[in-house]
């Protein structure tokens, strides 16, 4: 069950980094945010701050957010809609809940997911991807809606620049549906609601993580209630890692050349 925190104002779910999990190699951080809100009641507001070394990744199940960066971008995304982020060398961005949902209220739920970079791209030059639900692949069952965001799947590729396979699955209730990950990849799966039978022998529910051993072969999900998920797999990197606040990195040295670029500028500006 993911843990409450808090971040600033706001009360989120963290799934991992926790207490006897690190990471879920490539994926060093997920947060699951969900309110509801009134007319003009909504606050969610993510001031401008800096980041190295890896992709911070949104994606909005419900409601619509609005991001701003240091390379000029400004950008509302919505329902089954991704802003994807590569770091790289240097990023500054904020988030605020968009300006039309706010004026109606309602609810605000989504995931960030953090992606690690290997060693050789860290210090590429930084990008920003608005991923729109017409550009996300959508596979349809019955009672099943699969949205490819990165990586391969069944021949199909996902909009976002990444290897890394992610993917937005809601299932109805008494809906079924099977797959099969690379045995290289690291395999979870959260569950933002609902609850499921995997493999016909275990059960989860809401808020939970669930991982796979590599190599498990096909997963069967059933869904026992109306459910929403994050599907995500990728083969580990393997390299150390070095985390301080929104810089990630594989060594102290440059955790503190970061923040000393951070500090003088080189990451851009936003004010």
């Amino acid at each position: 069950m993911a843990p409450e925190v808090q971040m600033g104002p706001t009360t989120l779910r963290q799934a991992f980094p926790v207490s006897g999990l690190g990471q879920v190699d490539p994926f060093i951080l997920l947060h699951h945010f969900d309110f509801t809100k009134g007319p003009g009641e909504h606050d969610f507001n993510v001031p401008p701050h800096p980041h190295r070394g890896f992709s911070p990744i949104t994606f909005i199940y419900e409601g619509a957010v609005q991001h701003t960066d240091s390379l000029g971008n400004d950008r509302v995304i919505g329902d089954n809609e991704v802003q994807w982020i590569n770091a790289g060398r240097g990023i500054i961005h904020g988030e605020k809940i968009g300006k039309e949902f706010a004026k109606n209220g309602g609810r605000f739920q989504g995931i960030q997911l953090w992606i690690n970079t290997s060693k050789a791209h860290k210090m590429d030059p930084p990008s920003y991807q608005p991923i729109t639900k017409e550009e996300i692949v959508l596979v349809e069952r019955e009672g099943v809606e699969l949205r490819i965001v990165s990586g391969k799947y069944e021949g199909k590729k996902g909009p976002a620049k990444s290897d890394v396979f992610t993917a937005m699955l809601r299932m109805k209730e008494g809906s079924k549906y099977s797959m099969k990950l690379p045995s290289s990849n690291n395999v979870a799966f959260y569950i933002l609601e609902g609850q499921l039978r995997i493999n016909e022998e275990r059960f989860a529910a809401q808020h939970q993580l669930i991982l796979f051993k590599n190599g498990e072969g096909e997963i069967l999900l059933e869904a026992n209630a109306d459910s929403k998920l994050l599907l995500m797999a990728g083969d580990p990197i393997n390299e150390p890692l070095v985390t301080h606040g929104p810089f990630v990195m594989n060594t102290q040295t440059e955790i503190l050349e970061a923040m000393r670029d951070y500090q003088n500028g080189k990451m851009g500006f936003l004010y």
